[in-house]
């Protein structure tokens, strides 16, 4: 059983694709990544940076039906699984939110826009809508895009 804890933030832990559960310092509680760079490629080269075998570029095509599949998948999980008992220290079983996060720029991927709207549909689903936030961690260089900004 992984016990999941403020230091690891391992993205493959859970073996899926886009979609991966950490114990969030800044949130107190569980953040459910999504991670939209499963490729380590993103648009620029931070210092403070800690992906793995870093490249330049953008985010490839994302397979929507798995994103949400697995999205799904954690959601139950988390909600009404055995999830927290299992991998949660006690103190910080409480979901916090859905984080477009992972391994490079979430906002370089060409379905940005379709890939807010399946986690608004999925948070809908499981009553979370309003309940958790949704969190955007960028390094805003793509901001004036009209894909984001929408």
């Amino acid at each position: 059983t992984t016990i999941l804890s403020t230091t690891n933030h391992d993205r493959d832990s859970f073996g899926l694709t886009y979609v991966y559960p950490v114990v969030s310092r800044r949130a107190g509680g569980v953040s459910i990544g999504i991670n939209l760079n499963p490729n380590n490629a993103c648009n620029w080269a931070c210092l403070y940076c800690q992906v793995p075998d870093l490249t330049r570029g953008a985010a490839p095509e994302i397979d929507l039906s798995l994103l949400e599949s697995e999205l799904q998948y954690m959601l139950q999980q988390v909600t009404h699984g055995d999830f927290m008992a299992q991998h949660v220290p006690v103190d910080a079983r409480r979901l916090n939110d859905v984080a477009f996060s992972g391994n490079g720029e979430p906002t370089s991927a060409a379905c940005f826009p379709e890939v807010v709207e399946l986690v608004e549909r999925q948070l809908g689903q499981f009553d979370l809508l309003g309940q958790i936030k949704l969190v955007l961690i960028t390094n805003g260089s793509l901001m004036s895009r009209p894909q984001v900004q929408q």
